[in-house]
């Protein structure tokens, strides 16, 4: 499932007004149709041309997960996204973890959370390192006894300690 919605459209400029409220409206109060699942945004990105006295408009709005249910796999559990997309997902998350330690602040629960349960998910799938994912999984736990205890040196020794293990994997896998 796309996190990921683009609005294409070409208006009257008198329209663009009422376009904006509802956007802002949907926001605010959730949306439908075109505007569903704007209210979990992550990134919202918008181009407005006046061409020749038409409005031409786009815009693109990335959710922070898939707005429609995760597929279920034959288990019944949620399905494993593919690889790629799990590897996604951790970049964007462990970016801001360690942004925000490296700069001396306490980096969000949710991104923290998020980051550690696909770092378990990603040790799941063979074939990609399974050679380091015992030592990289040792690594999240100090990550995330750290995180817990609030010591931000401690975190910081562990994003470090991450970003060595991630580098031993991709130098050999990537």
């Amino acid at each position: 499932m796309s996190n990921d919605t683009t609005i294409s459209k070409y208006l009257d400029p008198k329209e663009l007004a009422a376009f904006f409220r509802e956007l802002a409206d949907a926001v605010e109060n959730g949306g439908h149709d075109e505007f569903a699942c704007v209210d979990d945004f992550r990134k919202i990105k918008i181009g407005v041309k006046n061409e020749y006295g038409q409005i031409s408009l786009k815009a693109k709005f990335k959710a922070a997960k898939p707005c429609a249910e995760e597929p279920v796999g034959e288990d019944g559990q949620p399905a494993k996204p593919k690889y790629k997309d799990l590897k996604k997902r951790m970049r964007s998350s462990f970016r801001i973890v360690l942004k925000m330690i490296h700069d001396g602040s306490v980096p969000p629960e949710e991104a923290v959370d998020a980051f550690l349960a696909d770092s378990a998910l990603m040790v799941t799938y063979p074939g990609y390192g399974d050679e380091y994912y015992e030592s990289y999984t040792a690594v999240c736990a100090e990550f995330k006894a750290a995180y817990e205890s609030g010591d931000l040196e401690r975190m910081h020794a562990a994003v470090d300690a991450l970003v060595h293990e991630k580098g031993r994997c991709h130098a050999k896998y990537d």
